[in-house]
């Protein structure tokens, strides 16, 4: 099996952290994984998108997570956002803040989900808004790299188009919320701006409905595309790869392997159930066969073996060259901030918190 280097990976199911260890354990080496990404989502809306929801405990669990997997971990923070914007300088000065502490405390980048359909709805800021003009310039001015979903897929748009499950999950659009198209040129004004800036796209931006909208993204110097399936982007390039293989091949450098999985819960017999998204990249880049994905019938692409390598494993080496070292007097100070203030998203969080302080404290006082 080739090996892989995973920019996007999760822990956001309701696992028990240890557990969550040992699920991602098995796993990478079921997949072949030997580096890889834990990005953090504090923020997400509920299904009914009428309330934004804060997960307190992700970045500690993530820089927790990347402390248990050294060397091979890196972790990305997610911005914690105020319940109030009513003071947009004060808003730039903490977001700018945020980033210089979770860049000293050991994380590696920034994951933004500030680009999602529901979110900004509901907080009614774009991705260029000025609150977010500190942040950008500081990270642009030390490199520091983001990664970013913008959007979904262009369906979710469309009542006759989007599928049940996105229906049910709270991922159909009506024209309440910004279009596709508006959140994806909020981005481009970001790049307009921030030209330098080190911006992954998670997904592909969900721009491969137009392949001259990927074009545009990879323009800027420091961009990257990040093929973590949705899915249907993948069924986008391979509809038209002629026009696509030469564009992965003129910007082979900037394509990074994902696979947005997640510690599953295991099943009652002890197994675990695995992603089904890492096949289905192996299927799509290694073989030209007829395969099927959920319920989509597709054809891989056998990309060839150099250019896999690039996207397996030798543009995340170039790109993410060296962890950082984890400050675990910062990760105590934040678990016991979120376990002395209560604010658990999950009933098991508390028991986690418990979890991690027992696993790091040790070493805090050692030192």
């Amino acid at each position: 099996m080739e090996k892989v280097y995973d920019a996007h990976v999760h822990h956001l199911m309701e696992v028990p952290i240890d557990d969550a260890i040992e699920i991602f354990k098995e796993d990478f080496e079921w997949q072949g994984m030997e580096k890889y990404i834990f990005l953090a989502i504090s923020h997400e809306t509920n299904t009914d998108n009428t309330q934004v929801l804060t997960f307190h405990l992700q970045n500690a669990k993530c820089l927790f997570l990347k402390r248990e997997f050294s060397p091979n971990a890196y972790a990305f923070a997610s911005l914690v956002h105020p319940d109030d914007y009513s003071d947009p300088d004060a808003v730039a000065e903490d977001f700018l803040r945020q980033t210089k502490e979770y860049m000293s405390a050991g994380f590696d980048g920034i994951k933004m989900l500030e680009g999602y359909p529901s979110l900004l709805k509901l907080r009614k800021i774009p991705l260029d808004s000025p609150m977010f003009d500190k942040f950008y310039a500081y990270c642009e001015e030390n490199a520091i790299p983001i990664t970013s979903h913008i959007a979904n897929p262009k369906d979710n748009w469309d009542p006759a188009l989007v599928s049940e499950y996105n229906v049910s999950v709270g991922r159909a659009y009506d024209d309440t919320y910004p279009t596709k198209e508006e959140i994806t040129e909020q981005t481009f004004r970001v790049l307009e701006k921030y030209p330098r800036l080190r911006l992954s796209l998670a997904h592909c931006g969900f721009l491969t409905y137009d392949i001259s909208e990927m074009e545009r993204f990879l323009s800027f110097e420091n961009t990257i595309a990040d093929i973590t399936p949705g899915g249907e982007q993948l069924f986008n390039m391979a509809a038209e790869w002629d026009k696509w293989l030469p564009l992965i091949e003129k910007y082979q450098d900037r394509f990074v392997y994902g696979t947005d999985f997640y510690a599953f819960q295991r099943k009652p017999d002890g197994s675990v159930s695995h992603n089904g998204r890492p096949v289905f990249l192996r299927q799509f880049f290694e073989t030209d066969e007829e395969h099927t994905y959920i319920t989509e019938t597709f054809r891989g692409v056998k990309l060839d073996k150099s250019l896999r390598d690039k996207i397996y494993r030798e543009n995340f080496a170039r790109l993410y060259p060296e962890p950082k070292k984890v400050d675990d007097k910062w990760l105590v100070n934040e678990v016991e901030r979120v376990y002395r203030e209560k604010k658990f998203r999950f009933r098991l969080e508390e028991r986690d918190c418990e979890y991690i302080l027992g696993k790091v404290k040790q070493s805090v006082s050692d030192k």
